[in-house]
């Protein structure tokens, strides 16, 4: 988020927040910087991962920090005369994201340290290999 406005808030680098809306809330650590319009709050996109999907150990960091913005957004648009819209993008059909107001209230002490909600690990299906300790691919390889 906008770093003036976060320290306007209270809030600094790092710090855990509560993001809110009408439909839900999410919890999720803070990164302040320049650039952002202080009035808006940026995420990335679809970084939450369940543990144990994608057989993801219960410990990496996309199931622990990582968020997704599902449970703050509403699946349908306001209520109008005639059928009701789903709240998506009518080309792509994606959920909506750029219209949702969201309040930031900093988190209690107690409450920091891992992303809300935060589903159990999944198991995994039968007859899995086990997953690699290390998840990296072409690590290391070199441009020709």
């Amino acid at each position: 988020m906008s770093r003036a406005k976060g320290e306007a808030m209270g809030i600094a680098q790092d710090d855990w927040v509560w993001v809110e809306s009408r439909n839900g809330r999410v919890k999720g650590q803070v990164t302040l910087m320049e650039g952002v319009n202080p009035d808006t709050v940026w995420t990335w996109n679809a970084i939450g991962k369940r543990a144990g999907a994608w057989m993801l150990s219960p410990d990496a960091a996309e199931a622990e920090r990582g968020f997704l913005l599902n449970h703050v957004i509403s699946e349908w648009l306001p209520a109008q005369t005639g059928p009701r819209l789903a709240n998506a993008d009518p080309i792509t059909g994606q959920a909506a994201w750029y219209d949702l107001r969201v309040n930031i209230k900093k988190c209690a002490a107690g409450e920091e340290g891992i992303t809300a909600p935060h589903p159990s690990a999944l198991k995994p299906p039968p007859n899995m290999p086990e997953p690699p300790d290390i998840l990296r691919f072409n690590a290391g390889d070199k441009k020709p």
